[in-house]
């Protein structure tokens, strides 16, 4: 699956805003000054652009000349948000393309209607992937399967060169989901010193919303873990989050670890040691997109405008977060199995259960 992207031309380019002192040498590298919007949505009378932050191109973009299918459109509505942006054109059909000229330059997309073939009412999970091993997305799916009654995987596939999306789709199918795999070549941001690591990673919350705009909310409910994150409890978390009172429940996580001596390498099921003290790692979430807050944008570990979610902690449930399912990109001492952790026996049944039933 696709998104129908367009890039600005050479002589227009989007600014950092982050201060110069908090960028590292390779910042700009991964910066994105380039993408337009990512996505071309129509849905319930609504064409929706999904954009990084406009920065300085802002009054430039708001002031272009939009057309639908050739005739004039105007921005309706613009949604700011932390990382990306949303542009919403009124459209009372579904137009098949999208035009915009500004600066001297026309640039053009397809525009994708909203709806993914067979979703409705599905358990999802959803993710964002590079390079992670296959046999780590297979496990994956298999457990959360077998814990939560996973029906299918929404995976935004960030550039990786070790297998194209095809073959992600056909090893989620060969444990029994169905795949809904997209392609997203894109930076996916640079790394800024604290306290504004991740102040321009725009990539990964604008794509949820595309998904989410795409169809994503028609699903019966929508987990958000990475292919590292495995959750664990009693019962299934896209469960929990229907009976809230909201929809939604976030999870909490813990780094965990293989045990002491273990060379990689490693499987989700490895991880049965925690550390001591144990370390948290930032929650994550599960949503019933058609309760109250199925409206809302999403966010890595909520939903975005909303700070209070945490009262609303999914009893009974964690994730673990494995530090060695890992490709060692962003932390080079992740495969190394330190001493300062202890057999955790809680993980160790869960995995025990959750293995007897796949």
């Amino acid at each position: 699956m696709q998104f129908h992207w367009l890039a600005f031309p050479e002589h227009l380019r989007r600014h950092s805003k982050l201060p110069e002192a908090y960028r590292p040498e390779t910042y700009a590298d991964g910066f994105d000054a380039d993408t337009f919007w990512y996505d071309a949505i129509w849905r319930k009378g609504v064409v929706h652009l999904v954009c990084p932050p406009l920065n300085n191109l802002r009054a430039l973009v708001l002031g272009g000349e939009f057309r639908l299918d050739g005739e004039p459109a105007q921005i309706a509505r613009e949604r700011r948000y932390k990382r990306h942006t949303v542009l919403e054109l009124a459209a009372p059909r579904a137009p098949d393309r999208i035009d915009v000229t500004l600066a001297g330059w026309t640039g053009e997309t397809l525009v994708h209607e909203s709806g993914l073939p067979g979703l409705d009412g599905k358990r999802v999970h959803f993710c964002i992937n590079k390079d992670n091993d296959l046999d780590w997305i297979a496990e994956h799916a298999r457990l959360t399967k077998a814990g939560h009654g996973l029906d299918a995987v929404a995976v935004i596939d960030n550039g990786s060169t070790r297998y194209g999306i095809g073959e992600i789709a056909e090893t989620l199918r060969a444990v029994g989901v169905e795949p809904y795999v997209f392609d997203a070549p894109y930076r996916y941001g640079p790394v800024g010193l604290k306290p504004y690591r991740r102040t321009e990673k725009y990539l990964q919350t604008a794509l949820f919303n595309a998904l989410r705009l795409r169809g994503l909310d028609r699903a019966g409910g929508i987990l958000n873990l990475d292919i590292d994150e495995i959750a664990i409890g009693q019962g299934s978390l896209f469960d929990a989050a229907r009976a809230s009172k909201l929809g939604f429940v976030q999870i909490a996580g813990e780094w965990m670890s293989p045990p002491p001596g273990a060379e990689p390498p490693f499987r989700h099921e490895d991880h049965i040691h925690r550390f001591d003290p144990p370390r948290p790692s930032p929650p994550k979430w599960c949503l019933d997109p058609s309760g109250p807050l199925g409206g809302f944008s999403w966010d890595i570990h909520g939903l975005e405008r909303l700070p209070f979610l945490h009262r609303f902690a999914a009893k009974g449930f964690r994730f673990l977060h494995c530090r060695g399912v890992n490709t060692n990109w962003k932390n080079k001492g992740r495969l190394k199995t330190p001493e300062n952790t202890a057999p955790d026996r809680e993980a160790e049944a869960a995995f025990a259960r959750l293995t007897a039933k796949t």
